[in-house]
């Protein structure tokens, strides 16, 4: 694991970052809380980046799943962190984004690939039988 992010940050990327994509998505939606957004403005508002439609319905299901957004009644999400702890993570992932973005990349590529490299090692565990 890259050293330099705070475990508040590593913890948030491990469980609701899993790609560079994912942490634009976040980040855009982090930078203006007051507005809510729909999945079609985020897309565009992403330009040049594209993303699927399924994708980032995707981030963004886990997003609100994490608590990290709140669905609004026009369909679209907005940013409320759903605690403090999480409001503070969240604020620590927008900084390093601003003052340590090769940390930040390391670190969401590293923690991508220990979850794939666990996952092919959970394929071959043998389990006992019922």
């Amino acid at each position: 694991m890259p050293p330099g992010l705070p475990e508040e940050v590593r913890a948030l990327i491990y469980s609701s970052v899993p790609t560079i994509d994912a942490l634009e998505v976040l980040l855009l939606l982090v930078r203006e809380p007051e507005r809510s957004r729909t999945a079609a403005e985020i897309a565009r508002d992403l330009e040049p980046t594209i993303l699927s439609e399924d994708v980032l319905r995707g981030y963004l299901a886990m997003l609100l799943s994490q608590g990290i957004l709140v669905g609004i009644p026009d369909g679209g999400v907005a940013y409320r962190p759903s605690s403090e702890g999480m409001a503070k993570a969240i604020e620590g992932l927008r900084a390093a984004y601003d003052q340590k973005p090769v940390t930040l990349i390391r670190t969401v590529y590293s923690i991508a690939d220990a979850k794939k490299l666990q996952a092919f090692a959970d394929a071959f565990r043998l389990r006992k039988d019922p």
